[in-house]
């Protein structure tokens, strides 16, 4: 078989010619595992380049039950903790993204809705399901479907409703200060704005609950996405049903009646229930209860793409169908799938004291087949290698004997908000140390790499012993219980747990400045074997054709001329995202041997850069916020070359 579909991880990968900007998602668990995994998609960096990068690229909202995942763990996300422990629901169960993607002049928004976690057991050991849909835009206008423009407005109505339960102190700095976080947070709030608006008239797909039950929403969804007809076929599937002390009511049972009720299914409808037989809870206790409902209980399919290693049935999912004998053409289907599992927590009541927030989407797939025709048949619209469903006879697929399996496991909350969000690193000349950022909200100890609390200073900074760390141990105390947790460091640049910036001579930094917006590919970084081969080259045709003494003089202009080419060029919302690139590149390259020359004839080379014809129209003076932050970000980089008091290259003495 030809077919197969893309992995939860691999819903990440930017469309072609586009790079992933910034993103949201929340969900119910989540590991650095499959963090690292989307994120290198989602970047095209690998774990090195993120750390140095020291970028928020994806915003994650969790469970609070889920452990802290740092951004050491997964350079990229930046795991937001809950304010408080009493929440408006039961458990986050929802398992939703948005992501951006950037193109030449257009962006691309897409909105993941699935039913597995964001963990690596998701992508090795589930049977699991996921919906997407990409919304493409561009930068000045575009024709976007209504449809998709209210799947967006709703989806995103959700994660923004969510965010008030969460801590969101470590992105105020990200909010405040011009860098790479900021700028990529700002675009995607653009991108958002520009595209999201709801139509009457076009209902969305995307349904969450926290008004309304999931099964009270289901029935006018299906008929509006799906056609008010009567189907003859029904199947249901769950990760997990009610326990064995669950009382009579059964949640498919409840769900064939209301669909009965509103002519969605025929009374006489074959329908069946797909289970992981080790573990189905109540149907396993009153599996003979729910055959004489007529319901058909089966093990869920593993297709072939699969392979032989065996998975768990974690889908949530019901489709609905009309089918025929003398036709292979699967119609008026649609299908929930979602985070709701077929309980009552989960799928009967609404998100508060008694309902986990859950969420989904219903909508009707064009095309379906019901099997393979022919051997050439790849099979990618046919029912069965879309879901985990099938219809074998019992004796070439017999029934296992049903295990009830695990209850839901009750977990505490294991990640909660810290009394201090973000520390910035700070170096002067009395010594280094952190300084907390943003509101503190409650007395606390910072403790070093050994364990011991740090000595606050007289300005309430702490003293640090060493180098710069990338995050850091806070201690205190909730209701006499100790409570500890690792919160990021920000160095001056506004790079979030980032890896020390490595020293560059002229021709890497250009290179560093050449790969805007990205950073460069591993092979170019500094000290890397293609460096070594691109001195040797240059210092060929210098020796040929310049004196020694002009070496550092044309190596330098050559540099002047390339930045001052290539940022004419940048676009003005990438505009804060190059000036912080342009002075955090330069100041790496202060110690080399170019810049040192230039401070021994105590001249300022850098200066021609001010000059309006080497910057775009919009920054082209200070008189402009973008003209203003140019020219903070190029007379830091000539402060950090020790050439501000110096004469300056093109200007008359």
């Amino acid at each position: 078989m030809s077919f197969e579909p893309a992995s939860l991880a691999q819903l990440f990968d930017p469309p072609e010619q586009y790079q992933g900007v910034f993103g949201w998602l929340c969900g119910y668990a989540a590991d650095a595992g499959f963090l690292e995994d989307a994120l290198e998609r989602f970047s095209g960096l690998t774990r090195a380049r993120r750390a140095h990068q020291g970028r928020i690229l994806l915003a994650v909202m969790l469970d609070p039950g889920n452990p802290q995942v740092t951004p050491v763990e997964a350079p990229g996300a930046l795991h937001l903790p809950v304010k408080r422990t009493r929440l408006p629901f039961v458990l986050l169960h929802a398992k939703v993204a948005v992501l951006g993607f950037q193109g030449a002049d257009r962006f691309v928004l897409r909105i993941i809705v699935s039913t597995g976690n964001w963990t690596r057991q998701t992508l090795e050991e589930s049977l699991d399901l996921a919906w997407h849909l990409d919304i493409l835009g561009q930068d000045t206008d575009n024709n976007v479907a209504p449809r998709d423009r209210t799947d967006l407005a709703a989806a995103w109505d959700f994660l923004s409703w969510l965010q008030q339960s969460f801590d969101l102190r470590p992105l105020e700095r990200t909010a405040g200060k011009d860098n790479e976080s900021a700028d990529a947070a700002a675009k995607f709030a653009a991108w958002i704005g520009q595209i999201a608006k709801r139509h009457k008239e076009y209902p969305p797909r995307f349904f969450d609950s926290r008004e309304r039950s999931l099964f009270e929403q289901l029935p006018d969804l299906v008929r509006h996405h799906g056609g008010n007809v009567r189907r003859n076929y029904l199947a249901l599937g769950s990760g997990f049903f009610e326990g064995e002390g669950a009382s009579d009511t059964f949640v498919p049972e409840q769900i064939l009646e209301t669909l009965k009720e509103k002519s969605l299914v025929t009374t006489s409808c074959e329908k069946d229930i797909f289970v992981n037989p080790l573990a189905c809870q109540a149907v396993a206790a009153r599996q003979c209860w729910i055959e004489k409902k007529g319901w058909t209980i089966r093990a869920a399919c593993m297709p072939a793409y699969f392979g032989a290693f065996p998975r768990s049935l974690h889908a949530k999912f019901i489709f609905s169908a009309n089918w025929s004998e003398k036709s292979n053409k699967c119609s008026s289907p649609w299908v929930y799938l979602g985070s709701g599992n077929l309980t009552k927590p989960g799928f009967m009541n609404k998100a508060g004291s008694v309902g986990n927030l859950e969420a989904g989407v219903v909508f009707a797939p064009e095309a379906l087949r019901w099997s393979v025709e022919g051997k050439k048949d790849e099979g990618a619209d046919v029912v069965t290698n879309l879901l985990p469903i099938h219809w074998d006879d019992a004796e070439k697929t017999p029934l296992p004997t049903l295990q009830a399996g695990q209850d839901m496991p009750e977990r505490d909350a294991a990640f909660v908000a810290a009394p201090v969000a973000l520390f910035l690193w700070s170096e002067c000349p009395e010594g280094v140390s952190l300084t907390t950022q943003g509101e503190v909200l409650e007395a606390f100890e910072l403790l070093d790499p050994d364990g011991r609390p740090c000595e606050r200073l007289a300005n309430g900074s702490f003293a640090w012993p060493g180098k710069r760390p990338r995050q850091v141990t806070v201690a205190w105390s909730v209701e006499g219980n100790a409570r500890t947790a690792s919160v990021p460091v920000i160095d001056r640049y506004g790079r979030y747990c980032a890896a020390d910036l490595p020293a560059l001579d002229l021709e890497e930094a250009w290179i560093q400045l050449a790969n805007f917006p990205m950073p460069p590919e591993d092979e170019e970084l500094a000290g890397s074997d293609a460096m070594d081969a691109i001195d040797a080259v240059v210092a060929d045709g210098i020796a040929l054709a310049t004196p020694p003494s002009a070496y550092p003089v044309r190596r330098m202009m050559i540099l002047v001329e390339d930045i001052a080419a290539k940022q004419i060029a940048i676009a003005e919302p990438d505009w804060a995202m190059w000036c912080n690139r342009l002075e955090q590149v330069l100041t790496q390259a202060k110690d080399s041997e170019v810049v040192r020359a230039f401070q021994s004839i105590t001249l300022n080379p850098l200066h021609p850069l001010f000059a309006p014809a080497f910057r775009p129209a919009f920054a082209a003076t200070a008189q402009t916020q973008q003209g203003a932050r140019y020219e903070a970000a190029l007379n830091a980089a000539i402060a950090a070359w020790q050439l501000e008091n110096c004469a300056k290259l093109g200007e008359l003495r």
